[in-house]
């Protein structure tokens, strides 16, 4: 394998440091040794995709994307009349913080989610959180239709929802890697995303109408539903979980096996992160990039339209723009994927993804923030692209979802921090200096990628 490439970490598919001969598990492999229950693979083939692994368009893959599309159209649907249906019940105060209040299990719960997924299996954690997200709205319309909407009941069900879905996403991330050959991780993760924002973009019109249908409880049983259909995909589009492997306690030749404990696990899994130099730095990268970003997209899309004085119309072109940028990128990845210059890609993509979150500071008119706001859309999608690919690529399946659910919880934590930070560094100093802040956490990603020899001369060819 080429020495520049990234891959998993693992003693049967280690990458090398462009500084030297030693592999990038040479770290991992001394945690490993110091403590004979981290990150036990289950068998000797586990790392690799398998005989189950087939190409992005294979009736089997396109199948397992179907579902996705389906399931995050639900989902959009149903956030769409929670938030239709608080700001009804309530004011946008209230509405909001209750939003935020029911997001907190998902992240207090994610890197349990990963533990969970290592332990059993990613395809036995996603078809089993499907089957409870079924349970929770098939109750939730019963529940509305008995008692009608109300706030402690909404806060409840989005609770529960939120709390499922940490188990859901790290699954999900570590089984992509199973169904996919490496060669094909790029072409898999692009026509994935297509799926997902396919599904969210049709979500919103199609969870409006049926409010206006049958309300709430109308919304509900279509998620159900979707959920449902997601399952059974993945019962059957997903390859069978590998056994857990047991290892006796430490000190001990013989005696019964033991399993480690959830809070055990997810020490491994940090561990595991700590003890590999260029995972550190990759995931490092990945937070600050989502902290440049996470502002601009969510609250700064109303704040920056509002200084154009365009508003809340403004604000929706804004991320219509941003969306088709990314698709375009997705779309394009699917025919040229990046692969032998991966990292070079990806310094690009980020000192671009800088240069325009600068820029927008200094739009001058609502037209010119919609193209930048296309273009950020672009270079985000590919920057995304091609750094989720080598985390996937740098981890052996046994270690996969612990170190996903580690990514995701820096994604979903930078979004509170973004829209924090960007609201109140625009209520001091404005749209220019609060940009050019976001443009600087871009360009500190950007640096500290490219200090990493083996990273910035990545391949994922």
């Amino acid at each position: 394998m080429d020495t520049q490439r990234v891959t998993g970490a693992h003693p049967r598919a280690g990458s090398v440091d462009a500084g030297g001969p030693a592999t990038a598990a040479t770290a991992a492999d001394a945690a490993v040794a110091a403590d004979p229950a981290i990150i036990a693979p289950a068998s000797p083939g586990d790392d690799a995709a398998g005989p189950h692994a087939t190409g992005p368009f294979s009736p089997r893959y396109l199948s397992f994307i179907t579902a996705t599309g389906l399931s995050s159209l639900g989902d959009a649907a149903w956030v769409i009349a929670l938030t239709a249906t608080l700001t009804r019940l309530s004011d946008a105060a209230v509405g909001g913080a209750v939003l935020a209040l029911a997001g907190v299990p998902r992240v207090v719960a994610m890197l349990g989610g990963g533990a969970m997924a290592d332990r059993r299996g990613a395809r036995w954690v996603m078809v089993r959180t499907d089957v409870l997200r079924f349970v929770v709205m098939g109750v939730a319309a019963a529940a509305v239709a008995i008692w009608s909407p109300n706030i402690p009941l909404l806060l409840v069900l989005a609770a529960l929802l939120a709390f499922l879905g940490s188990f859901f996403i790290p699954a999900s991330g570590a089984l992509r890697p199973r169904l996919l050959p490496d060669r094909y991780l790029v072409k898999g993760n692009a026509l994935y995303l297509i799926g997902l924002r396919s599904g969210q973009a049709a979500g919103g019109p199609v969870g409006a109408w049926l409010l206006g249908l049958g309300g709430v409880g109308a919304v509900a049983i279509t998620n159900a539903v979707s959920y449902l259909v997601s399952a059974f995909a993945t019962l059957k589009c997903a390859p069978k979980d590998p056994p857990p492997v047991l290892r006796a306690p430490a000190g001990e030749g013989t005696g019964k096996a033991e399993e480690p404990g959830a809070l055990r696990r997810i020490g491994e899994g940090l561990r595991y992160v700590l003890a590999d130099r260029h995972l550190r730095a990759l995931l490092m990268v990945i937070g600050l990039v989502e902290l440049a970003g996470s502002g601009p997209l969510n609250i700064g899309l109303i704040l920056i339209s509002d200084n154009l004085g365009s508003g809340a119309a403004g604000a929706g072109l804004l991320l219509t723009a941003y969306t088709v940028g990314a698709t375009a990128i997705f779309l394009l990845s699917l025919v040229l994927p990046v692969e032998r210059r991966a990292g070079t890609f990806a310094t690009g993509s980020m000192l671009a993804y800088s240069a325009v979150l600068v820029a927008l500071g200094h739009a001058g008119s609502i037209g010119v923030a919609v193209v930048l706001y296309g273009l950020l859309g672009g270079v985000s999608a590919q920057e995304s692209l091609m750094l989720t690919s080598m985390v996937q690529r740098r981890l052996p399946s046994a270690a996969r979802a612990r170190v996903m659910s580690i990514m995701s919880l820096l994604i979903f934590g930078a979004v509170p921090l973004g829209n924090l930070s960007i609201g109140v560094l625009i209520q001091w100093f404005g749209v220019p200096t609060t940009m050019a802040v976001q443009g600087a956490l871009g360009l500190v990603a950007t640096l500290l990628f490219v200090a990493n020899r083996t990273l910035r001369g990545a391949s994922l060819a």
